[in-house]
Parts: structure tokens; C-alpha cells; sequence
């Protein structure tokens, strides 16, 4: 009795060292990710901050152990299989093993060090994602996921500028890859092993057949994140309303593993019936009047410049900002301070802007089989009244998809890199393509020669990383606090350029201006570090001298500009001032010239969010964790205390549940627009 000892196995002992070696390097990596986005945790408590350490370790585990795959399988190999398939080799140790000796559990230290350097790179590896996660969370507000390798041209084409931007990074990961081989927790014991009498008879096959079994077994539920019914998703991590918490609590490499290109719409059905949705929908979206048609076939002027943070203006704020032309135009505009993004992609809010659709799916519509669905964009809806089309991007063909997307909805001409004239080197940057204010100026010639009416859309891109400003401009705009300011003040002089410009043009005073973001991106400001600043961006309308004279407007075109709006609200509210009834029309979004319509602003990260002028409610799809928050004036949020099933009640939520449930059923059935053969009885 004295004797016996408790002792794992030798390739449990190894597996177990260095399991615990990497879960090490993964709180590391978290500290790291929660250092580096201070901003967004400062307010929350020590309590607060130490559950996503508690709960994250199944996201390492489950992540670690996938990853490892190759290793488990190698150390199990070469500590429990390896003396008995040597023996079979090697006659030496056949004699050693018939005389009862010790054999090595490997006769080649050169396979060890291999073994080493992979474990290393491997790791490493994935541990950098996390690293560079802390910094790439901040443009999208959530952890990297397999749908990025969809657009992986984009970022090999700015490989070299990232690394540059980004090198102090790259130097801590350097540094965590030296500590992962210098701490390396190599087997220090003697390899060697008695090979025992494994033979279907003995006592030890038996007891060896279940060790084996019981620890492959752990390893399964360490990969699946435990005996719950459903292995562990991405989803998990968020196990309040605080996405920062989430974001936490979950790992880059688990995200990457557990999402697919695939994953692309919720098949939830939350009511039995189309038909009752549908109404909840038109009832609170569709027109009770004919269309207002203020502006009859006045050309169309949309431009959506690239992360453009209402944060960063001076006209939504009590700072001045870094967009002094907008806040003077915001003056003589229908300017809307509370205007949201319906995504954090621009991938996703461009065709919210120009088709009016949210981003509700797991995965860009742009990269899923739905972009092939039938859609009713403004350029298509437009056509049909004599419009002609372009839609400009700077970038290269292909980046983002879309050249493809302006196909889609119904552009008559696509302006991109190899479509822009290449006689003035100058107007390119090194890195995307065609700078802000050369494409802006290109723009206006686009719109001299289109028949009229005309509809036209620029997407911006100075102001995307590496926020590249031309030469003779450098030095002009204020740096700011974020790296981002100066390029949105070059943007911000692009658009002064381009207006002074397009107002010695006869077609100017019959235009209707648009000028709005993709969405956001980084914020140092506190008001704006909540789930509703991650989507505020600004909002102005201007068609000249009609706007400017806001007293008289308001006559023939009642409006509220301290109203809630989202980007899908555009289309509809344009189609509303230029007198086109569209009766295909998409069912979310309402025209915010339509003060009669309570006004309403929803996005989907992490589960559902919806805010009207009253309350912001998330809506958990497991509805475990579902929330209602009152705000001020969009501001100033204060989380109630009432239960799942009185939130659950609420009309609001019944409003949320039936815009999921139709875009859903509609996208996987192709029938968005085909709304009105459910409601006919």
C-alpha cells in the first residue's frame, strides 16, 4: 500500500502540461485585448471584468484543443504507441522488451525538435490573431471570423501597408512566440517506458482500453465546451447585453473555427404564419398617403463617405470636430443627429443605404447565395421612372464585390479603379485606389454628360486605413487624437471641393445631395462608447436653396430632424420626395418625412437590438438574456428590471420578432418583395 501511487499515464501528463502551458498564453492574450481596448471596459467593475476570465476558459480550451488535433494525437502516439511500433523495427529493442527492459519512448531527438518548432508556429500562430484582433475589433466591433477569407484579395493587396501600420504589434507577437519556445514545457524526465503485456488476455489490455477511451472522451467534451446539449457557439460569449463583455469572454481562434462562410441566415420561425408579420410591418412602415413628390425628377445625389463617425463632426457635438464644411452645410441641410448605421461593414452599409436592406444575417449579404435573391434597389426602383444610373468606388474591381453589387441593384454604369482614367497619376494613392477628391470631381463630370434625371452614388475611401492624404495636402487638417481624424478631414475638404465645383453646374439646383457613412470606427469619446455610438453616423439632405429655407419647407414637407432614422429609412424617403410610389416596396424602413409613423432604428449584433423614441431593447434569440434600457434622447441608457416574459410582451419586441421573422422567411425564400400574396385572402 505504501507503494501505490496515483499517477497519470505519461502522454496524459505531457498533454496536460502543455494544455495548461497554452491556456497561460491565452489569458495573456486576453489581458492584452482588454488593455488595448481600455476605453471600452474602464466603466465596468472588477467584478465584471474577471467573469469573461472565468468564463472564457472554455472558448480556450475548446479553441487550444482544435487546434491541437495533430499534437494530441502525436503525443499519445509517441508516449503510449511508440515503444510498440518501434519494437517491431528494431531487433535490439524486440530482445530488450523479451528481457523485460526499458525501451526509449523515442530513439530520435531531431523529431522532438521538429515537434518543438511546429507547436510553436502552430500556436503562435493563432495566438497572433488574437493579438491582432485587439486592434481589428475596433473597425467592426467583433471578433474576426471565417467570412473575412471571403475578401482575402482586399487584404493581401495591402499586406505590406498593415504590417507597417501595425508593427508594434507584429513586435509583441514576436515576443509571445519567443516566450512560447523559450517556456516551452518540454519532457525533462527520461523518455523510456517498460512495454508491458498488452495481449487480449491480460489485465492491462483491459485497464489500457479504458484509460484510452476515458481520455479521448475528455478530450471531445473539451472541444465541445462541456455535456450542454448543443456544443459551445460563438453566440455563448455573450451572456449580457454588454457586447464588450463578450468580446472578452470569447477568443479569435474559436471564432474562426466555429464560423462558417456558410452560416448565413436565423431559420427561426417566430410566428406560425407569414401573413401576421407582414401586416405588423405595413402597418407601421408603408405610406397612408399618396407619396409627397416635393421634388418631382430632381437628379440624386448619394454620397457615403467611408467611416465617417458622427462622433467626428462638429455640428452633432459641443467640440469642433474635424468636418468644418459638413457643419456649415449641416446649417443649411436637413441635418439628423440621430441617425444610425444598420451595420458595421461597408460591405453591409452600402446596400442598407441604396437597397434599404439591414444587416440581420450571420454573414455579409454580399458573400452569401441570397445576393443572388431578387432585390429592389433605388437605382432599379429609379429606372423605372427614367433614371439614369452610376455608382463610383475608387477601390480596385472586385474589392468588396462591388462592381458585382451595383449589377445587382440595378446601377446602369459601375465606376471603379480600371474604369477611371489613368492620364493623372496624382489622383491615385498607393494603397486603395482613387483619392476622395479627384473621384469627387470625376464624379461631377460623370453627372455633366448622364441624361437626366440622373441617380448617383460615390462610395468614398481616403479615410480607410492607411488614411492616406496626397502630398500637397499633408500637414493641412488637424491631426486629432485618432489616426483616422486627419484623412476625415481631407474627406471632409473633398466634399468642400466637390460642392463648389457642382454649383456652377445647371443641374445643381434641381439635385437632391445625400451625404451619410458606411459606419463607424474609432472612438475616443465616452458618450459614443455604448451599443448605440458604435452606429451613430450623420445624416444630411441638402437640395439648394430649398433646404436652406427650412421654414418654408416645412410647409409642403413636414419634417422632424431630431427624429430617429437608420440608413434603411434613406431609399424610402427619397422615393417619397420624388413622388414614386413603390408598390414591390420592401417592408422594412419608413419614410421619415412620415411624422405620422413611430420611428425606429434596429441591428442585429449578438442577438437583436431595437430603439424607438421611448426605449432600446435587446432581444437575446435564446430569450434568456433579453434587456430594455430607457434612454434620453437616444442618450444616457438605464437598464429595467423586468423579466423575459414582460419583455417578451412588449409591442416593440412584437414589432422586432416580425421584422426578423419576414427577412428571414424572405430571404430563404426569395420573397421580400412578394409580400402582398400573403396578406390577400
Amino acid at each position: 500500500m505504501n507503494n501505490l501511487k496515483l499517477s497519470l499515464p505519461k502522454y496524459m501528463q505531457v498533454t496536460c502540461r502543455r494544455v495548461l502551458f497554452l491556456l497561460f498564453f491565452y489569458f495573456l492574450t486576453r489581458v492584452h485585448f482588454l488593455i488595448w481596448n481600455w476605453e471600452l471596459y474602464s466603466r465596468h467593475s472588477l467584478g465584471s471584468l474577471l467573469k469573461p476570465f472565468f468564463l472564457g476558459l472554455r472558448f480556450d480550451l475548446s479553441a487550444l484543443l482544435f487546434i491541437n488535433i495533430p499534437f494530441l494525437l502525436f503525443w499519445f502516439c509517441i508516449y503510449f504507441c511508440w515503444p510498440y511500433f518501434l519494437s517491431a523495427f528494431n531487433f535490439k529493442i524486440q530482445e530488450k522488451i523479451k528481457r523485460g527492459e526499458q525501451c526509449p519512448a523515442s530513439s530520435s531527438k531531431r523529431m522532438l525538435v521538429v515537434e518543438k518548432g511546429l507547436f510553436v508556429c502552430v500556436n503562435g500562430f493563432f495566438l497572433g490573431l488574437n493579438i491582432a484582433d485587439s486592434e481589428f475589433s475596433k473597425f467592426i466591433g467583433k471578433r474576426l471570423s471565417s467570412e473575412y477569407f471571403l475578401l482575402h484579395q482586399d487584404v493581401e493587396q495591402h499586406l505590406l501597408s498593415i504590417f507597417w501600420t501595425y508593427r508594434y504589434l507584429l513586435i509583441q507577437w514576436f515576443l509571445l512566440l519567443g516566450l512560447l519556445y523559450y517556456f516551452y514545457p518540454s519532457d525533462s524526465e527520461e523518455k523510456k517506458h517498460t512495454v508491458p503485456d498488452l495481449t487480449f488476455k491480460s489485465l492491462s489490455f483491459f485497464k489500457k482500453c479504458f484509460e484510452v477511451l476515458l481520455w479521448f472522451t475528455l478530450i471531445i467534451l473539451g472541444m465541445r465546451g462541456g455535456i450542454q446539449l448543443k456544443p459551445l457557439h460563438p453566440m455563448d460569449a455573450f451572456f449580457n447585453s454588454h457586447h464588450e463583455l463578450g468580446l472578452l469572454t470569447t477568443n479569435t481562434p474559436f471564432n474562426l473555427i466555429k464560423s462558417r462562410p456558410n452560416e448565413e441566415v436565423n431559420t427561426t420561425r417566430y410566428f406560425k404564419e407569414d401573413r401576421e408579420p407582414i401586416l405588423n410591418l405595413k402597418n407601421a412602415n408603408i405610406l397612408t398617403r399618396p407619396p409627397l413628390g416635393t421634388f418631382k425628377e430632381y437628379n440624386v445625389v448619394v454620397i457615403i463617405v467611408e467611416s465617417l463617425s458622427l462622433e467626428y463632426t462638429g455640428a452633432a457635438n459641443d467640440y469642433p470636430g474635424y468636418t468644418p464644411f459638413l457643419d456649415q452645410l449641416a446649417k443649411k441641410s436637413l441635418f439628423f443627429p440621430h441617425h444610425f448605421a444598420n451595420a458595421r461593414r461597408s460591405i453591409d452599409g452600402v446596400p442598407a443605404v441604396l437597397c434599404g436592406i439591414p444587416a440581420l444575417m450571420a454573414e455579409s449579404l454580399l458573400t452569401t447565395s441570397f445576393s443572388n435573391n431578387r432585390l429592389e434597389c433605388l437605382p432599379k426602383v429609379l429606372r423605372e421612372q427614367g433614371y439614369s444610373s452610376y455608382f463610383l468606388h475608387g477601390a480596385k474591381n472586385g474589392s468588396m464585390r462591388f462592381d458585382t453589387f451595383s449589377h445587382i441593384a440595378g446601377f446602369d454604369n459601375f465606376i471603379g479603379l480600371d474604369q477611371y482614367p489613368k492620364n493623372n497619376r496624382e489622383d491615385f494613392d498607393p494603397y486603395w485606389g482613387v483619392a476622395d477628391e479627384p473621384m469627387l470631381q470625376y464624379a461631377i463630370q460623370v453627372m455633366d454628360r448622364a441624361p437626366k434625371p440622373a441617380f448617383l452614388s460615390v462610395f468614398t475611401l481616403s479615410s480607410h486605413h492607411p488614411y492616406f492624404i496626397p502630398k500637397h495636402l499633408r500637414g493641412r487638417f488637424k491631426k486629432g487624437t485618432l489616426e483616422i481624424h486627419e484623412s476625415i478631414g481631407y474627406a471632409d475638404y473633398a466634399l468642400q471641393q466637390f460642392f463648389l465645383t457642382a454649383q456652377t453646374k445647371p443641374w445643381f439646383h434641381n439635385t437632391i445631395f445625400v451625404i451619410t457613412a458606411d459606419h463607424t470606427q474609432k472612438t475616443d469619446q465616452k458618450k459614443y462608447q455604448n451599443v448605440l455610438g458604435y452606429y451613430r453616423v450623420p445624416l444630411l439632405i441638402h437640395v439648394p436653396q430649398e433646404t436652406e429655407n427650412k421654414i418654408k419647407l416645412q410647409k409642403i414637407s413636414p419634417f422632424d430632424e431630431g427624429r430617429i432614422v437608420q440608413q434603411i429609412d434613406i431609399m424610402p424617403s427619397l422615393l417619397d420626395w420624388l413622388g414614386v410610389e413603390n408598390k414591390k416596396r420592401f417592408l422594412l424602413g419608413q419614410s421619415t418625412f412620415d411624422l405620422n409613423k413611430s420611428p425606429k432604428a434596429y441591428i442585429a449584433v449578438d442577438g437583436y437590438w431595437i430603439l424607438d423614441d421611448k426605449n432600446l431593447v435587446y432581444f437575446d434569440r435564446k430569450e434568456i438574456n433579453s434587456e430594455v434600457f430607457t434612454h434620453n434622447n437616444t442618450y444616457d441608457l438605464v437598464l429595467q428590471k423586468i423579466s423575459q416574459q414582460e419583455i417578451k410582451k412588449m409591442s416593440l419586441v412584437e414589432y422586432l420578432l416580425s421584422a426578423a421573422h419576414y427577412f428571414n422567411m424572405g430571404m430563404i425564400n426569395n420573397t421580400l418583395y412578394d409580400w402582398e400574396k400573403e396578406i390577400k385572402y
